[in-house]
């Protein structure tokens, strides 16, 4: 058995041409066919003007909530509740979720193989749209390959890299305990429709420059074998160019098995007893008619995240107000979450974000409308042997934190969001040959795109420092400090301020020297409304609320400040299997609890 610990590196080979429809964001949200971006992690939407991008607002599905009066903001108060009169049609079930994505869609197979009456609300025209991968560990077909994963090293690890400011070690475990039982059924219910799941450290494919199996990679940022990816049967997938629809799939075998789902149509708000169990929703139907629904046995949200509503995000995480490209769903509004709210559910207190790191941008602040879907970052700019700088000059962080961990001192550490990566003429010789991928998901890292980004006026070549500092107007002082400490520790060997391995401690003293400006890129937020180990929400109290449940990115408890990098598919991995207890909660079947 080939197990994958601290001590060993998962490595993989470039593949080009992936397909942006499906090649997508790594993290479950309830986003639709009809909204949602081509390819949810960077779209091939043509690029907007940064500032027009994020003040776009999206349309509120509820009756406009009466303005606070206590200081709060207006999305905190709940809207008035619908007069009986105008509520057309009632729809008793046993079982109700809210949001048709990717963690709501196995949690409906879940419900209507179990023979449970269930309901589907969606806001959407249709169900959300396929992404990467999902995720677990030790699955039988893991195991197959000798792709095993100890708990307490990925617990321990992933508590670490989040800094477990919201984040639960019992959370971490419920998700690693119950995983493989998750991905065993899955694998089973898609081999009934002509499908496989392919473990993604058994490919040679490579997503991204992450880091991950690089030259120098630190044994902190070492990845579990958790990526699973959807297959045709005979092997291909979205590498391939062969992408499968498995969010149709899974609403296809949810159909199948009894469950109904009723697309355009927006759950307003949360309804309760006397005794506070929460009852059902009033919703409204594609006919813009008032309907309720009522759910004997429990509410699931998951809507998505609260991306599309600029205010609410930056209300929890100020320093997203610094991301410049937004490639969100603009369905995701945080419906969930504030319906949580309005009946006194507790949010967590601060969110993170699915992020990328280097999106390139152009010098007066406009996305480049040049780059394609999947290939938003300039030629070289993302290399780890480069030095980057803030826009006064000033160096944050070492270059070759992986995936999306330099986007936390890229946000939190600057005044913009926004760094300058510099290197010089001789890269290609300096850097390790098995230290980056020279065609990877992010970009060309090849002198020809350098070439080719200059003429487009993204890169920026110089034959003096100077001339590259006066372009970029840093603080000469700051920058030329900053420039002449990092070419001294190169010249001794080892990164005395941040550490980055000695392998890319590569001087810059080769002219020509070249510049590119990149920006923070965000798909999706990461945090919601606190729940316990058995997926219930819970009150400001930490009590859990009756009949009501969240998964997926509606749902909080899980995540710190970061994404953790070393986790990919952690959003669609435990949103998924998280929806899926949720309704083994709720119908009284087994499953391994943690903690409790």
């Amino acid at each position: 058995m080939k197990e994958i610990s601290r001590r060993s590196f998962l490595t993989g080979a470039a593949v080009a041409g992936v397909s942006a429809a499906f090649a997508g964001t790594l993290a479950g949200c309830s986003t639709t066919q009809e909204k949602a971006p081509e390819t949810p992690e960077e779209p091939k939407a043509p690029a907007t003007d940064a500032t027009t991008e994020a003040a776009a607002a999206p349309a509120d599905p509820a009756p406009a909530p009466t303005p606070a009066t206590d200081g709060k903001p207006a999305w905190m108060t709940a809207p008035d509740p619908v007069p009986e009169d105008e509520i057309v049609e009632t729809t008793d079930c046993e079982i109700l979720i809210v949001g048709a994505g990717v963690a709501g869609l196995p949690a409906a197979m879940m419900a209507a193989e179990a023979g449970a009456d269930v309901h589907v609300l969606e806001k959407g025209g249709s169900f959300g749209v396929a992404r990467l991968c999902t995720a677990g560990f030790n699955s039988d077909l893991q195991k197959s390959l000798g792709l095993t994963t100890d708990r307490k090293d990925f617990i321990m690890n992933t508590w670490a890299i989040t800094n477990g400011v919201n984040g639960r070690m019992s959370s971490y475990g419920l998700w690693f305990d119950n995983s493989a039982e998750y991905i065993n059924w899955l694998e089973a219910a898609f081999a009934t429709k002509g499908y496989k799941l392919i473990p993604a450290a058994s490919l040679e494919y490579k997503i991204t420059n992450d880091g991950i199996g690089m030259a120098g990679a630190s044994e902190l940022w070492q990845c579990y074998p958790q990526m699973i990816y959807f297959a045709n049967e005979d092997g291909s997938f979205f590498g391939t160019g062969n992408p499968v629809n498995w969010t149709q799939v899974m609403e296809e075998y949810s159909t199948e098995h009894g469950a109904v789902f009723h697309y355009s149509t927006p759950a307003l708000y949360l309804e309760r007893d006397a005794s506070g169990r929460v009852t059902g929703v009033i919703a409204k139907n594609e006919n813009e008619d008032y309907v309720r629904f009522n759910a004997s046995k429990g509410v699931l949200l998951t809507t998505g995240d609260m991306a599309a509503d600029h205010d609410m995000m930056e209300y929890y995480n100020p320093d997203l107000a610094k991301v410049v490209r937004y490639n969100i769903n603009q369905n995701d509004s945080g419906d969930g979450q504030k319906m949580g709210i309005w009946i006194g559910a507790e949010m967590d207190t601060a969110i993170c974000a699915d992020m990328w790191s280097f999106s390139a941008i152009m010098m007066d602040g406009k996305l480049p409308d040049f780059l394609d879907g999947t290939h938003f970052y300039a030629g070289v700019a993302s290399l780890p042997g480069n030095l980057m700088v803030d826009t006064t000059g000033r160096r944050i962080a070492a270059e070759n934190l992986p995936f999306q961990a330099y986007s936390v001192p890229k946000l939190t550490c600057t005044p913009d969001g926004m760094t300058w990566s510099i290197w010089d003429s001789a890269w290609e010789s300096k850097y390790p040959k098995d230290g980056y991928f020279v065609e990877d998901y992010c970009t060309s890292n090849t002198q020809e795109e350098v070439d080719k980004n200059v003429e487009k006026g993204l890169t920026f070549k110089f034959d003096t420092i100077e001339e590259l500092c006066r372009h970029c107007s840093f603080d000469e002082e700051v920058f030329m400090a900053s420039f002449n400490r990092y070419n001294e520790l190169c010249d001794l060997g080892e990164d005395l301020d941040f550490y980055k391995d000695p392998v890319w401690m590569c001087k810059l003293d080769t002219p020509p020297f070249y510049c590119s400006k990149t920006c923070s890129s965000m798909t999706s937020t990461r945090g919601g409304l606190k729940q316990d180990e058995r997926m219930r929400v819970l009150d400001t109290k930490g009590l859990p609320i009756p009949g009501l449940y969240a998964a997926g990115n509606t749902a909080g408890s899980f995540y710190g400040d970061v994404y953790p990098p070393n986790v990919m598919g952690s959003g669609i991995g435990h949103g998924q299997c998280f929806g899926w207890l949720a309704i083994r909660e709720m119908l009284g079947l087994d499953y391994i609890h943690a903690n409790i």
